[in-house]
């Protein structure tokens, strides 16, 4: 455990920006006060989890719970807990990276693992909203898209990466998916006179729909010239 850090002066304001804040650099959120913040949280996090002795395997998999229960939740209209578990789940998969790294534990099982477990976090509350509106099918088709280009914005991402090219960060990434998800979600509590239930949380979601299309065009563009470039 030597290669803990300490934690002592992580939110001084003097202190350079750390190798989890960094992360944030080439994103939407690299100049956001808020998010650099929240970074720092997570690294303390990180840090007391690995003093605690738990593993970054084991908020991996937390995390996927907290996702599962979240669609649970949504299926069963407990939309402001769902929200709440969302950003939970997504909140534990930054965690168990930044351990994995404190700790020097990161590992190519660790790394697989975790991006399978976010694709079905990822789905989870997804489905759930699928559920919730049994009732009107065409609504239906909103969260399907979501899931399906989320899908293929991540898939495009790790498959150029494979192939040797890095991609630029671009947006949709997956902090961008989980805070729509959950402000889709959160959205939902709020009641209208409408004919579906929850009619706001369905624009949110289908926002996220056509965020997700227009960014797996965008990255797939993105790894063609980036290949294409390589190639020649």
């Amino acid at each position: 455990m030597s290669s803990i850090q300490d934690t002592s002066q992580l939110f001084h304001p003097l202190v350079p920006a750390s190798k989890e804040v960094a992360r944030l650099n080439g994103t939407l959120w690299a100049k956001s006060i808020l998010a650099r913040t929240f970074y720092r949280a997570i690294e303390l996090a990180a840090v007391t989890l690995a003093h605690a002795g738990i593993s970054a395997d084991t908020i991996t998999y937390l995390s996927l719970v907290f996702a599962v229960l979240a669609g649970v939740c949504v299926g069963f209209g407990h939309l402001g807990l769902a929200a709440g578990l969302v950003l939970l789940s997504g909140s534990l998969d930054l965690v168990d990276g930044a351990l994995a790294r404190t700790t020097g534990s990161a590992s190519r099982w660790g790394a697989l693992l975790d991006s399978t477990l976010d694709r079905v976090a990822d789905a989870a509350p997804l489905v759930g909203v699928v559920v919730f509106y049994a009732n009107w099918h065409w609504a239906a088709l909103a969260p399907l898209v979501a899931i399906v280009a989320g899908f293929v914005i991540s898939y495009v991402r790790a498959r150029t990466e494979a192939l040797g090219q890095k991609l630029p960060s671009l947006f949709m990434r997956r902090a961008e998916r989980v805070l729509l998800i959950a402000g889709s979600l959160a959205l939902g509590t709020i009641s209208l006179d409408s004919v579906i239930d929850a009619p706001l949380m369905l624009a949110g979601v289908a926002l996220s729909s056509v965020l997700n299309v227009v960014g797996a065009v965008t990255i797939l563009a993105a790894a063609r010239v980036a290949l294409n470039a390589n190639a020649g």
